[in-house]
C-alpha cells in the first residue's frame, strides 16, 4: 500500500511540475444557440423552441493536457404548448466550473469537459413562476484552433446541462443543450 502511495505522489509531482512549465490564465466568450432534448410534458404539449445562448469562462491550463474554468452561461428559449407561461421567454442562468480534457494536435486540439454547478431559471414577462435555483451537471466537448503567432484561439463546443425542473407544476428532468462558437485569449502565468 504505502508502494502505491509513493508512486501516485511521484506520478503527482511529475505532473505538477511539468504543468508549471506551461499554465496560462484562459479567457473565453462564446455565443450559439439553446435547445432542449426534453420536453416539460408530451400529452398536452408544453416545451420550448429553440433560442440562444452567450457566456463566458475564465480558467487555469494546468498542463498541456489538463485545464480547470469556471464558466457563466445565459439562455433563453420562448415557451410554447400546454403550460402556464406559454407565449413568454424564459431565462436560464448557468454557473458553475468544469475540469476540461484536451489533445493538442499542432494548430488544433480536441477537448471534452465535465462539471457541475447550479441553473438559475427565470421567466420573462408576467411571472406564473418563482425563479428557481437548481444543482446541474455539465459535460460537453468540441475543438479549438491556435492562431499561429498569437494567443488567440477560435473554438466550437456542444455543452450539455442537465437538472430537475420541479417548478409550475411540471417535475422533469430537462436536457438542455447549446452549441457555441468563442474566442479564447491565453495570458501566460
Amino acid at each position: 500500500m504505502k508502494l502505491v502511495s509513493c508512486a501516485a505522489t511521484l506520478a503527482l509531482a511529475a505532473v505538477a511540475s511539468l504543468g508549471a512549465q506551461e499554465r496560462s490564465l484562459v479567457l473565453s466568450v462564446y455565443g450559439g444557440g439553446a435547445d432542449h432534448l426534453a420536453d416539460l410534458r408530451s400529452t398536452p404539449a408544453a416545451y420550448f423552441l429553440p433560442g440562444y445562448n452567450v457566456g463566458a469562462s475564465a480558467g487555469v491550463q494546468l498542463s498541456r493536457h489538463f485545464a480547470v474554468h469556471g464558466d457563466f452561461t445565459y439562455t433563453r428559449n420562448p415557451a410554447r404548448g400546454a403550460s402556464p407561461f406559454a407565449g413568454n421567454d424564459v431565462n436560464r442562468f448557468f454557473y458553475g466550473a468544469h475540469l476540461e480534457a484536451r489533445v493538442p494536435l499542432g494548430a488544433v486540439a480536441p477537448f471534452v469537459f465535465l462539471g457541475g454547478g447550479a441553473v438559475t431559471i427565470d421567466q420573462v414577462g408576467i411571472d406564473q413562476f418563482p425563479h428557481a435555483t437548481r444543482a446541474a451537471a455539465m459535460y460537453g466537448g468540441g475543438l479549438f484552433y491556435t492562431i499561429p503567432g498569437s494567443r488567440l484561439e477560435l473554438f466550437g463546443e456542444v455543452k450539455g446541462l442537465t437538472y430537475r425542473w420541479n417548478l409550475a407544476g411540471f417535475n422533469r428532468m430537462m436536457y438542455d443543450v447549446t452549441y457555441s462558437g468563442g474566442l479564447s485569449y491565453r495570458l501566460p502565468l
